[in-house]
This record gives structure tokens, sequence and C-alpha cells, in this order.
């Protein structure tokens, strides 16, 4: 290796706290080593530091030149300085998927494993969803789910249950019983029984494309949390049901006016802390919305982060915030990555991750330090460019290494497509705990998507797969009771993939009747799935 550039971190210039708003109810500076390589027609560029501490995180604040910021407090009942949020204890053992990813790091979209070594998939069933004909100037959205479209996998009790009004008893009388609940392009939440495919009880709706995953509260007291894509009607923004009554408790407006852009949708994920019932929702209005509905389902608690600096080319966030501890973390529309203090709302700091970026920021804890892995878009880039997919330091920002793709926006009716990355890395566990895999989407004018294992420690590729499609499929990892690797990956042109993640050897690959956007879930041996269009599917590991 050789010694490399010292990287600048640049203090706060100016910022702004403001007390007022609006809402709407209804019902480190430090030197660098790095080398560049190539692998496969590919540049990988790695950057390591020399030296680490090893203290209890804390990340260091180092907020770029000109970033202001305001709160905008509308009920104010502010969290005890020392609280502590999202407790990665409670996300790991976990059976439930409560949300995007299944849990606060945005890392582990399975349970359970499988007792043998597969090598087919197979469908196991298929629920028609409704369809939506609406023509709008946004296009028909239909049915079916796209981007990021992931089910969400609960245990109830049985009184759960009967608040929730279901009423078959099989399903009331299995205490292993799973409900799946996922969101529509048509506009309707469904609940189904996860053995079956069967409704478990009558769907939700908001009339209203659903884009994103929705998320169940992990206090399991019945509050579901939905967030609009397109607006077919008037009404645009976020909702909170209670699963208990079936009726709507809370609506956020996404025109709202103390945001800088005028688009209200929220496809980002919303992360709910257990123990606090604290909400963190970021928009695609350039605000983060922190509220909490407490143990009588009323607000108790409002506010509002916005901010600005001068690389910020574009308001909005479209990706999930993952969290550690009283820290968030996410990318934004306008190429800002940033970490914020969840207690106080405050930005802590903020690199430029280079364009927009849908993409949540996923989460993994080395010994003593935190690493986040994130990678961007070609879209103000475009409309031919190099996507990086990045290690970064959740401490400051500081990037550990990169590798790179060139990646195509093409125009779809006229509009450009982005490629890049869009899917959600995920992270090798158990025999595959030193690989870390992300998604290239139209490496070519041919639309070809590419997988690439990366050894997360150095950097170094490991093995890659182009695809047939692109893919916004957040892949997702399960493993065999001897702590094998293997993983499920789709694409848009209806390719199913079973992949050994250490070798990357195709086991199996399917090209299926369906479009695939959305992410999937595995409950040991059975991956849950929606497709664009109408329908929602569970196929079999075999």
């Amino acid at each position: 290796m050789t010694h490399g550039q010292n990287f600048k971190r640049i203090p706060l210039v100016t910022f702004s706290c403001l007390l007022i708003g609006c809402f709407q109810t209804d019902n480190t500076g430090s030197a660098y080593a790095y080398h560049t390589h190539t692998v496969s027609d590919s540049t990988t560029t790695v950057i390591t530091p020399y030296e680490q501490d090893s203290t209890p995180f804390k990340p260091d604040k180092k907020l770029s030149e000109g970033f202001e910021f305001d709160i905008i407090n509308v009920i104010n009942s502010p969290l005890p300085t020392d609280t502590i949020l999202f407790s990665n204890k409670m996300d790991v053992a976990s059976e439930n998927i409560f949300g995007f990813r299944g849990n606060s790091h945005r890392n582990n979209p399975t349970r359970g494993a499988i007792n043998f070594q597969p090598s087919a998939i197979k469908n196991n069933w298929v629920f028609t969803t409704g369809y939506d004909t609406t023509t709008t100037r946004y296009g028909r959205w239909g049915g079916g789910s796209g981007w990021t479209g992931q089910p969400c996998a609960v245990k109830w009790t049985r009184e759960q249950k009967h608040q929730l009004g279901i009423i078959d008893p099989s399903f009331l009388d299995d205490e292993n019983a799973i409900e799946l609940i996922i969101g529509s392009l048509c506009g309707d939440i469904y609940f189904l029984n996860a053995s079956t495919g069967q409704p478990t009880r009558k769907s939700l709706t908001i009339n209203n494309p659903i884009k994103g995953t929705v998320s169940v509260d992990p206090r399991k007291n019945g509050l579901l949390y939905v967030g609009q894509g397109i607006p077919n009607t008037p009404r645009f923004g976020a909702y909170v049901f209670d699963m208990f009554t079936g009726k709507e408790v809370f609506h956020i407006s996404g025109n709202d006016p103390d945001s800088r852009r005028n688009w209200g949708a929220f496809d980002s994920n919303p992360l709910i802390d257990e123990k606090t019932g604290n909400v963190f929702w970021p928009a695609e209005n350039g605000l983060i919305y922190n509220f909490v509905l407490d143990e009588n389902k009323q607000l108790s608690k409002l506010r509002k982060l916005r901010y600005n600096h001068p690389k910020l080319f574009r308001y909005g966030i479209e990706s999930s915030m993952s969290a550690i501890d009283n820290f968030g973390f996410f990318s934004d529309n306008g190429s800002t990555l940033m970490c914020i203090d969840l207690n106080s709302l405050e930005p802590v700091w903020n690199v430029d991750n280079f364009d927009d970026s849908d993409a949540s920021v996923m989460i993994d804890k080395e010994d003593d330090h935190y690493f986040l892995y994130t990678g961007h878009e070609i879209d103000k880039l475009g409309p031919k460019n190099d996507a990086h997919f990045r290690k970064i330091s959740a401490k400051n920002g500081s990037e550990a290494w990169r590798i790179s793709r060139t990646c195509f926006n093409q125009p779809i009716n006229g509009k450009p497509n982005d490629g890049g990355i869009l899917a959600t890395p995920v992270l090798g566990k158990h025999k595959g705990e030193h690989l870390v895999f992300c998604i290239f989407s139209r490496i070519d004018n041919d639309n070809r998507g590419e997988i690439v294992a990366i050894n997360k420690y150095s950097g170094e590729e490991e093995w890659n797969l182009v695809m047939e499609g692109y893919s916004w499929s957040s892949p997702a990892d399960f493993y065999d009771n001897d702590g094998n690797l293997y993983l499920f990956v789709t694409d848009v042109r209806g390719n199913i993939y079973l992949l050994d993640g250490i070798t990357g050897e195709v086991k199996y690959h399917e090209k299926t009747k369906y479009t695939f956007e959305s992410s999937p879930i595995i409950l040991e041996d059975r991956v849950y799935i929606a497709s664009r269009g109408k329908s929602i599917l569970c196929f079999q590991l075999q």
C-alpha cells in the first residue's frame, strides 16, 4: 500500500433552530492508506485507516461547511439525553420481521435455518391482489408490489389474534402461526396466513399506491405504519392504522408547509423503538418526522428535522433509516450520507455520497467498531458513469474501501430510469461472516445487473455474477444448520437465482413470468416476495 492524502473535515458554519411548524392529524481529518487494483474489468479502491480507537460508539461531530438545519417542535416532549434507542439485541433475538430488512441495522431479512443443502426452488402458493386501473400523470400502478414492497411477518398471541379480528380456528389455535403483512400498489394492505397464502382478515386501504414496506409497531399494540407512494387522490402522505379497530389514527400530510419540496411520498420505511414508541420517518419532502403515539395511541410528541447544505441538489429521502443505539443513518436524493442524534434530532456528521441514493444504509459491527455499507445511483451523474459501493466508518463518515462499476440510466416512457445501486446490500453471517453483497443495476446497454461478493475486511472482490436483468430487489441471505451461506436473488425479468454465497455457484436458476422489484423475506425454508402486476408469492426451498 502507498500512503494517501489527508481527508479534511470542515466544521459546522451555521445552523438554526425553529420552534414553529404545521402538522396535520386526522381520527476524522486523519491520514489513510489506499491502493487501487483492477478485478474483472472493474476498479476497486481500498482505503484503510491506520488506527482506530475501540471506545464505545459515539460518532464525531463533523458537519460540512455551510450545513444548516432546523428542528421544528410541534408537540415537545423530549427524551432524556441518556436514552438508548434501538438495541440490536432485540432485533437479533426477534422471530418477527416488523419492518424493512428485519431490524434496525437493516441487515437481517431471514429467520430460522434449514436442515438440508438446497438445490431447487418451487412455487408453493400465489395470492392475487387487487388491481388499480386508475390512469394518472404518474402512470397506472396496478397491483402486486414494487420497490421496496417487502412483507412483514408477525407471530401474534391468541389474545392479539382475537383483537385483530382473526376468526379462522386453525390459525387461532396454532401458536406458531405467522401472519404476513404487505402493502400493494393497488392501495391495499393484505394480511395472509404464511402457510397457506389465504387471508387471515379483511384488508385495509389508503386508496393510493403503496410502493414502500409497511412497519408493524414492535410493541405489538396493533399499530401499523403505511407510506404512500403515488397520489391517485388529493390525499398524499403517511398513515398510521390501529389494526385492532381497523381505523386510521394518524396522518402526516406530505405536502407540508415546512418542507422545501412539493412531493409528499413516503417510500422510506419508518423505524419504531420498542421501548419508547419513538417513530423516525424520513420523507420525500426532505423532512424527517419524529413522533410518539403513547399507550393510549394518542400523539404525545411531534418534531421535524429540516436541513440544507450547498451540495444538496435535491431534497427528499427514499432510503430507510438504520440505527445504532441513539444514532440514525440515511442517504438522501441529493447526494448526502448523514448521521443524526435520535435523542436531540440534531445532525452529527455528513459526507458526500456522490448522487441520489435510495438504497438503505446497512450496518455491521466488527469487534467494537461499526461500519456502514452504502451505494448510489447514476442520476445526476448520468447517462453513464461509475457507481460506487462503499464501506464507511459510522464514527465519522470516513471511507474504508469502495468497489465500482460503470452503470447507465435508460429512458422509460421518455424519463430516465436510473442505474447504479438501488437494492439494499446484505451481510454474510456464520461461515460467510467475512462477506458483504451488493447489486449494481444497468451495467450495460442490455440493462443487466450484477451481484458482487466482497471481502468486507479487505475490500477484495470474491466473486461476481452478471444477471439477465437489472435488480432493485435486495438479496436475501439464508443458512443451513451447518452455517453454510446461500443467497436468494431476483431480477426484473423474472429470474430467480439460488446461489452458494461463498463460491457464487448457481445452484438453481429459473426464469418465471413475474416482474420482481420488491424485496423478499425468508422464514426457514420459505421465501416470500411480491411481484409487479397482482401477485404475492411463496417459494419453497428444496
